[in-house]
């Protein structure tokens, strides 16, 4: 994040005017090798998916990037991804690179991290869904338990370079949950950070008949839509425990933005008619999504595209009229809670930065308090 110019940003996003992208989340494949209950991202059509030339024409008109975060599908099929990789860094020059995966082709991700320019900027996030007997009924066999925690080792092992993983337990059942606490320890035996969310009822990106449409049912202003096999009372007593114990992460970064993501979802598990925090969003603002296919969607839950980045120039798509008037929906949505999105939209509203100064400022107050007796 460039220091100089962050502050423009927010301004601009908070006034309703339109900046370049800062943030891009670039889904290089549909393909995947998992077969997980809540998303069908492997039924989808594989389609056209960027070339590395490709790729380097549409981040070089994008510009300087702070973040590009590559998913997928699994990223790690295309056996071209750290040449897509190299393109993004060379073209964008991502002060973090962020990939997403599933961690079912160890040999690969090391191979990507051991060779890449940038090792500093890197940043790997395994996904689990639980423990060996939950995670492999979900995801299947080609995507095993022992596979993803190879992966994370492996990448743990590769600090001194610089290069960074964490995880993220998508937790969607029961069982899931109750496999939360052995997880989290395991991975601080590995020294590597835990993330999660609580899985939704469906997805939008990720499901084969909602890509393309808006998915309004997803989005809703009291509440939260919690997957069918989670129980709402022990999703919020557990959401309540972990921002008591939001200290154990030890990444800065990743712990303000869990701590503002979780502030955030206890309200809306608590069917709260006004929650905070509430940020402006920033999707076709300082966040830009692009599909392996080169599309541009508005945002997670609304997968209408706005254009193609292969038959039209940014500049041109980012101005045009179909792009004004999706922005419009976008600021007359009541807001989503999926953590893809409120993070960027958390930074670049500046709503973080009011979030951790406020409690900031509170606990200061509360030792002086304890100070003066």
């Amino acid at each position: 994040m460039r220091p100089h110019v962050y502050p423009l940003r927010v301004l601009q996003n908070r006034m309703g005017a339109v900046p370049r992208p800062s943030f891009c989340t670039y889904l290089v494949c549909n393909r995947c090798n998992a077969r997980c209950g809540m998303c069908d991202s492997w039924r989808m059509p594989r389609g056209q998916e960027l070339t590395v030339d490709q790729v380097s024409r549409i981040f070089g008109e994008l510009g300087h990037l702070d973040v590009v975060r590559l998913s997928g599908g699994e990223p790690f099929l295309r056996t071209d991804l750290a040449d897509v990789a190299e393109a993004v860094m060379r073209a964008s020059s991502p002060g973090v690179l962020h990939i997403t995966t599933n961690g079912s082709f160890p040999d690969r991700i090391v191979k990507l991290a051991e060779g890449f320019s940038r090792p500093d900027r890197l940043r790997f996030m395994v996904s689990f869904d639980g423990l060996q007997k939950v995670h492999d009924a979900s995801r299947g066999k080609r995507v095993n338990f022992d596979l993803a925690l190879s992966t994370v080792r492996r990448l743990a092992a590769l600090r001194a370079s610089g290069v960074r993983v964490s995880i993220n337990h998508t937790i969607i059942s029961r069982e899931s949950l109750a496999d939360h606490a052995e997880l989290r320890e395991l991975m601080q035996c590995e020294g590597v950070d835990t993330q999660w969310v609580l899985a939704y009822s469906e997805s939008s990106m990720y499901v084969r008949e909602r890509r393309g449409r808006r998915a309004t049912d997803l989005v809703l202003l009291t509440g939260y839509p919690l997957h069918q096999d989670l129980d709402p009372a022990a999703s919020l007593e557990f959401a309540r425990g972990e921002l008591e114990r939001i200290d154990a992460i030890v990444d800065p970064m990743l712990r303000a933005g869990k701590r503002y993501y979780l502030a955030g979802l206890i309200a809306r598990l608590e069917q709260q008619s006004s929650p905070s925090p509430k940020p402006k969003c920033v999707a076709l603002r300082s966040h830009i999504r692009l599909l392996p296919n080169g599309d541009v969607p508005v945002c997670q839950f609304n997968t209408e595209t706005v254009g193609n980045l292969l038959v039209e120039s940014f500049e041109a798509l980012w101005h045009k009229a179909q792009t004004r008037e999706a922005r419009r929906w976008v600021d007359g949505c009541s807001g989503c809670w999926a953590e893809c999105e409120v993070v960027p939209n958390a930074v670049y509203s500046g709503d973080l930065l009011r979030h951790e100064g406020n409690r900031l400022l509170r606990e200061a107050r509360r030792q002086l308090q304890a100070a003066l007796g």
